[in-house]
């Protein structure tokens, strides 16, 4: 039997590859598109169909920065080397974003490698397969492992920590830069390894032997390592350090590594000698109130710990400057500065020299680099600043009584030391103690003086909290009668209030009861004397109601109740509620917005409303549905308030004529007929009462024939600040 095969269709097998491919055709210059596999497909969100046949670029754009600022595109030098070179060529990493389902883009990352594919001869490239790899995540996890050493290099450097790894067996100690430079050895040379013994001849001769042997020991005994010592780099710097690590063992035991870390603590040391040093000068200056002969002492304290050269000057009565002390670590140098001191004669003081500025200002002149060109012109002054080796200068104020009254000087004379700022704040504490034992004697002696006066002083402040006490009594008495007669008077009202509401009222309800009898009775027989009855009820009615308004106005008063926190929309509420019967018979419609909490008279709130809301329904436009809107706003709080609540009752009314706006609030005032609109002209009255009682203010604003709008504003009270949030601003 005869062998057939079948032609296998690679076209099939190429696009049911799971790698992302396409291929472009290398003939035509715009490198269209020949084919592209499912994989590919569904990650570019194309399809097959779509994209064969169109130029590469016209499909997948190059968007990087590179062609957008040179028309150079990465992608095409790649299509190019590999047909140059008939060899793949693999990209550096492609930035390349693509859409997602959304349509919205997603940064992406490409590993992508071009493939030639040879004719038959194999000579010739006839076109590229383009190979895509997703790398997205391993170069996030390369950049988030990038931002992870930065900050650990970063928080290292700025805690002045050191790292090192000793390699015990091979002797090879590798440090990263920080540990290098506190030890004085090239960044490259530490990163590469250098020996131990490398490390340890950059500790300080003094501590060189013992670290050392807790080194050995350490090895020796598996303990943890801890040390502090100094270490000198090779221009002289010298540092103290803490250094701890601990061994590592492989698996039989053997010690294998020492790792560690070393932090600087020089700034620790120094602020700790610093103290030490201003302790001790504290106890002397408080030793005597001779300070000339204290300042002398001191003088030399601070050459022999902190200092190469101090001098003290301070001016006498005269205001000349006059020096109190002088001292130099080599005693022998001292007549050379005697000899620039002299040499620079009254210019040693004036307005342009170092001491004269802090003279002249009351601060500190701080030269941290000091050379013989630096503080003057002349060359013989130069010659002995040369020969005395100054290197760095500070000058503090002496202040009393916030006047400067001298200096102090600190020289350092050695060419690896120069004075830091955190030097300059030590020298600077220690001139403002020297300045307050200066002060503290002065004020003994002052003190001295001033008893007599005190004493002469105490015996007039006697007399005059004599007269004083008297004058209290006195006020205390206008006090307790004013109080009695304000008693007085609040009694006197709740007899009125009872009179009105008990005996001013019975009379009323005999007329209208007998009023009631004869208009249901004789009302037939009265002919015209039933419009005299009639009227007659009418004003009693008038009568009762005006009686009950002018009793609400003094309720506000004299039956206020204790404040408790209330919501204002439950409040409204109520109020619809008793009013539900009115906003029915006018068709009407009351809006109500956010409304805040507040602490208030519960009673009173809904009587203010009642009100408000009441008018608003009672003055509506003849044939037109009353329509009341009421919201809040907060008026944002101040440096003399936690904010204020407006609250805004709104209506479509007849409103008024703003040039009544003050006579509304008042008491018996009325802008329209009694014909036309019941009331007694009191309810406004008791709201502005009310709002008063409240600590708040009330005001309208109005247009005829248009509507009214009456504005509440009260003052939030701190318990309420939180509950404010919620109200619109």
């Amino acid at each position: 039997m005869a062998n057939h095969h079948t032609p296998i269709d690679y076209s099939y097998l190429f696009r049911s590859l799971p790698g992302r491919h396409i291929i472009v055709d290398v003939d035509d210059p715009v490198f269209t598109l020949i084919d592209e596999n499912e994989a590919h497909a569904r990650v570019a969100l194309t399809t097959r169909e779509n994209v064969v046949g169109k130029p590469f670029f016209d499909v997948f754009p190059d968007t990087s920065e590179k062609f957008k600022k040179t028309g150079v595109s990465d992608i095409t030098e790649s299509f190019n080397r590999v047909i140059a070179t008939g060899k793949p060529d693999t990209m550096d990493v492609l930035k390349y974003d693509i859409k997602n389902s959304h349509g919205d883009f997603v940064e992406r990352f490409w590993q992508v490698t071009h493939y030639p594919l040879l004719d038959e001869d194999n000579s010739t490239v006839i076109a590229i397969l383009q190979q895509t790899e997703d790398i997205t995540e391993h170069v996030k996890t390369e950049e988030r492992l990038a931002d992870t050493q930065y900050q650990l290099d970063e928080a290292l450097a700025i805690g002045q920590i050191g790292t090192w790894a000793w390699d015990v067996q091979g002797d090879t100690v590798v440090a990263d830069k920080n540990l290098a430079r506190m030890f004085g050895v090239p960044v490259d040379v530490a990163a590469s390894g250098i020996s131990l013994e490398t490390f340890t001849n950059a500790i300080y001769s003094e501590d060189r032997a013992r670290v050392v042997d807790e080194i050995e020991a350490a090895v020796a005994t598996g303990a943890a390592f801890e040390s502090e010592y100094r270490t000198i780099s090779t221009d002289g710097t010298i540092r103290w350090v803490i250094a701890r690590g601990r061994i590592s063992r492989n698996r039989k035991g053997e010690v294998v590594g020492f790792p560690g870390v070393v932090v600087d603590i020089s700034d620790r040391k120094t602020a700790e000698q610093n103290l030490t040093f201003l302790a001790a000068a504290s106890a002397e200056l408080a030793s005597s109130l001779d300070y000339t002969r204290t300042l002398h002492n001191l003088a030399h304290m601070i050459v022999r710990e902190i200092a190469d050269w101090c001098s003290v000057d301070i001016l006498d009565d005269n205001g000349k400057l006059k020096q109190i002390a002088l001292t130099h670590k080599d005693q022998s140098a001292v007549a050379w500065v005697k000899q620039l001191q002299k040499q620079q004669g009254e210019d040693r003081y004036n307005e342009d020299s170092a001491i004269g500025k802090v003279l002249a200002t009351g601060q500190s002149e701080y030269y941290p680099y000091i050379t013989p060109e630096t503080p003057t012109d002349r060359s013989e002054d130069s010659r002995i600043i040369e020969k005395l080796k100054i290197s760095s200068v500070v000058i503090a104020p002496l202040i009393v009584r916030e006047k400067t009254v001298g200096t102090i000087t600190f020289v350092s004379t050695e060419q690896k030391h120069h004075y830091t700022k955190s030097d300059l704040a030590m020298f600077e504490d220690l001139a403002k103690r020297i300045s307050l034992t200066m002060t503290n004697t002065h004020f003994i002696e002052e003190t001295r003086r001033q008893v007599v006066e005190l004493d002469r002083l105490r015996i007039q402040l006697q007399a005059a909290n004599e007269a004083l006490e008297t004058r209290v009594k006195r006020r205390t008495a206008q006090l307790e009668v004013t109080n009695l007669n304000l008693q007085r008077s609040n009694q006197e009202l709740q007899d009125f209030a009872y009179v009105a509401s008990h005996d001013l009222q019975e009379p009323l309800r005999k007329i209208q009861a007998f009023g009631t009898i004869l208009q249901d009775e004789y009302a037939e027989t009265l002919g015209e004397g039933g419009d005299y009855l009639v009227r007659m009820r009418s004003a009693a009615a008038r009568m009762s109601t005006l009686i009950e308004d002018l009793l609400a106005f003094s309720r506000v008063t004299t039956h206020a109740k204790e404040h408790a926190e209330i919501d204002l929309t439950t409040i409204i509420g109520e109020v619809l509620e008793d009013l539900e019967a009115r906003i029915g018979d006018t068709h009407g419609t009351v809006s109500v917005g956010k409304l805040p909490k507040i602490h208030a008279d519960p009673m009173q709130m809904r009587q203010l409303f009642q009100n408000l809301i009441g008018n608003a329904l009672k003055f509506h436009r003849p044939d037109i549905p009353p329509n009341v809107i009421i919201e809040s706003t907060i008026i944002k709080p101040t440096s003399n308030s936690n904010g204020t609540y407006e609250i805004r009752v709104s209506d479509n009314g007849v409103g008024f004529d703003e040039k009544y706006l003050d006579r509304i609030f008042a008491v018996f005032q009325r802008l329209h007929g009694r014909d036309s609109y019941e009331g007694t002209g009191i309810g406004l009255a008791v709201c502005r009462k009310i709002v008063e009682r409240h600590n708040g203010e009330i005001t309208a604003t109005s247009t005829p024939g248009k509507g009214s709008t009456f504005i509440i504003r009260l003052p939030i009270k701190k318990q309420e600040k939180q509950a404010a949030k919620g109200v619109p601003s």
